[in-house]
This record gives C-alpha cells, sequence and structure tokens, in this order.
C-alpha cells in the first residue's frame, strides 16, 4: 500500500480523483491481459477491498472493451 492511499472500508464509496485513479489502473491492467478478478486483485492491494463488481464498474466507465468469457478458446460448431 502506498502512502498516498488510505485503507478504505469495504462499503465505502470511491468517489473523485482517487477513482479516476482506480479507474486508469484496471484499464492498463485488463488491457495488458489480466482478468477482471485479477484487476480486482490488484486494485485491493493498492487501495483496501475491491470487489468484481466495482472492477468490471470501472473497466465500464474507462470504456474499455471487454474480452468474451471464452476469449477464443472454443471452436464454433460446424
Amino acid at each position: 500500500m502506498t502512502t498516498s492511499t488510505l485503507p478504505r472500508n469495504k462499503w465505502q464509496p470511491v468517489k473523485g480523483a482517487a477513482r479516476e485513479r482506480m479507474r486508469a489502473q484496471a484499464a492498463k491492467d485488463y488491457a495488458a491481459g489480466s482478468s477482471i478478478r485479477a484487476v480486482a486483485a490488484h486494485l485491493s492491494e493498492q487501495w483496501g477491498p475491491v470487489s468484481f463488481g466495482l472492477a468490471r464498474d470501472l473497466l465500464h466507465e474507462a470504456k474499455v472493451p471487454m474480452r468474451s468469457r471464452t476469449n477464443g478458446l472454443h471452436r464454433p460448431r460446424s
């Protein structure tokens, strides 16, 4: 945890500049190939508890294109 961030309560809303920084970090991690769960875990290390839902919301706010669940692992039926 960095000195610029304070631990937050699980139910405390994230607003303002802190949310913008979290959004940017989430977008960067997801674009690098991390899953949403991995993004949430990484944000939790810096900001305190971050749920899957919050990480997903941050990615949607950042207008990051979502990958499919299978991510090309399944072949189309013929």
